[in-house]
């Protein structure tokens, strides 16, 4: 009897994990055709309406091919990260890791997005501290390639998200076995009643501004899936209008 009930138990268990997972593939599916529909919609119209005016008026053509372009970038920022998320999701650890100098990771982030902080007129910083001197303490066992996009992600993040004048800082400390790197910023910050989803896929803070930005709404959903990929935890403080903090904690190499 007992055995019969445990039996029931667990059939029902499997049964509620089967309808979880069809429902998050259900939503999933809604929300990609969703996310698709709208600069497919937008493509349309901007090609019918640079047909329309190439001949006539070639200085309203050449604002709608840049509106193209502009469109066909964020389509493929788009598929692009979901074909990254969908891979990330199929993994439960980095396939075939390797050491990696973490900080190195990060300076070379903050090198490569120096140009669109100078265009914004904001102060990009790098600090190390002490627990961070021994560079032999900043590797870690991952893949170079995914943790230079999941810092370039949040490096972007804040640069689109502070204000002309303000500041985005990467700080590097060592502690309990883990390499911690914060990424800082001066910027509009987050409420804190939407902290909670920020990991969400497709999940905006402010739709509005997010489409201005170009966000795809799946940067901070490949970053959480990257760091937990490598063993590690992402948290993240913040306060609106006085800027937002990410913590990446990674376990480095013994």
């Amino acid at each position: 009897m007992i055995e019969s009930g445990r039996h029931r138990a667990a059939e029902s268990e499997s049964l509620l994990e089967l309808q979880r997972v069809n429902k998050m593939r259900r939503d999933f599916v809604a929300n990609v055709s969703h996310e698709l529909k709208t600069p497919a919609t937008s493509l349309k119209l901007l090609a019918e309406s640079l047909v329309d005016v190439m001949d006539e008026d070639p200085e309203q053509a050449r604002f709608f091919a840049g509106q193209l372009k502009s469109e066909t970038d964020r389509l493929a920022q788009l598929i692009t990260d979901l074909l990254d998320l969908a891979k990330l999701e199929s993994q439960e650890e980095v396939p075939n890791p390797r050491p990696v100098d973490v900080w190195a990771v990060v300076e070379s982030v903050m090198l490569m997005m120096r140009p669109a902080a100078e265009r914004k007129e904001i102060e990009l910083a790098t600090r190390e501290s002490e627990s961070c001197s021994n560079r032999r303490d900043c590797v870690i066992r991952g893949d170079e390639t995914q943790l230079n996009s999941m810092f370039s992600n949040l490096v972007d993040n804040a640069i689109k998200y502070t204000p002309p004048g303000g500041r985005v800082e990467a700080v590097c400390e060592v502690a309990d076995g883990e390499v911690v790197i914060h990424v800082s910023d001066t910027g509009i910050g987050i409420p804190e009643s939407k902290l909670p989803r920020i990991f969400e896929r497709f999940y905006r803070v402010d739709k509005a501004r997010s489409k201005e930005t170009g966000g795809t709404g799946l940067g901070l959903s490949i970053v959480k899936h990257t760091v937990e990929n490598h063993g590690g935890r992402i948290s993240v403080q913040s306060r609106p209008g006085a800027g937002t903090t990410f913590s990446v904690y990674l376990p480095r190499i013994e």
